[in-house]
Order: C-alpha cells, then sequence, then structure tokens
C-alpha cells in the first residue's frame, strides 16, 4: 500500500518508515512497484534509501533487477560489481535475463559476463552460457 501511495504522489518517502523494515519488508516494497517505474522514482528512491550501496543482497538484488528495467544508469557500475562478485545463480539469472531484453543490455551482458563467468560455479555459467548464446 505504502509503494503505490507513492508512486501515486498521495505519501511522501519521508512519511514511510524504511529505516525500521527487515529485508522481507523491503523485499515487499519493492516487489510492490510498478514494473515500469521511471527513472526518476528510481532516483528518488536511491537518494532516500541509497539502495544501490545497499549490503544486503535480496534487497539489491530486487533494486538492481528495478534499475535495468528503468535503464537507471547510476546502478550500472553497481549492477557489474554485483555481477561479478557475487555468482549466486539465483540472483546473476534473472539479473542477466532482464539485461539480455534489449540489444544494448545484451551487449552489456556479454561483456560482464566476459569478465565474470571464470569465478561462477560450472552449472551457473551453464546456465548463463544458453542463456546469453
Amino acid at each position: 500500500m505504502q509503494a503505490q501511495n507513492w508512486v501515486a504522489g498521495k505519501e511522501p518517502l519521508s512519511a514511510i518508515p524504511a529505516s525500521k523494515w527487515s529485508t522481507a519488508e523491503w523485499q515487499h516494497f519493492l516487489l510492490a512497484m510498478p514494473q515500469d517505474l521511471s527513472k526518476e522514482k528510481l532516483a528518488e528512491l536511491d537518494g532516500a534509501y541509497h539502495l544501490t550501496q545497499s549490503g544486503n543482497a535480496e534487497i539489491k538484488f530486487q533494486w538492481l533487477m528495478m534499475a535495468i528495467r528503468a535503464k537507471y544508469e547510476p546502478a550500472y557500475p553497481e549492477l557489474r560489481r554485483f555481477l561479478i562478485e557475487v555468482g549466486r545463480r539465483k540472483f546473476v539469472k534473472p539479473l542477466f535475463q532482464e539485461l539480455a531484453k534489449t540489444p544494448e543490455g545484451k551487449k552489456q551482458a556479454l561483456a560482464i559476463y566476459a569478465e565474470a563467468r571464470q569465478a561462477y560455479h560450472p552449472i551457473t555459467s551453464q546456465t548463463i552460457d544458453t542463456l546469453l548464446k
């Protein structure tokens, strides 16, 4: 409800008690956002909550999915770092899938994957090889 109210302009971010939220509450909030959330709205969220710099992989994953969809470029360096350093299939597969939906995203995905592949588990590498072929 808070996500929809904020997106609709009915509630400011400052009224949302996010500083006390658990990971699950953050995930619920982010998942409640529309798939076509604008870059401007993402910038507002990032400015308020520093989601690009989140230390929580679950929150960061959902945030990066949103950033890819909106082409929110300030998150791209962190997306690259996350895909190179994390390597967990549950995170990297959906992120690479989302990137690969556009020609420029697929180009970016291939460049990141070329650097990250050697550190991935063989099953993850096989999955991403198939996805990006």
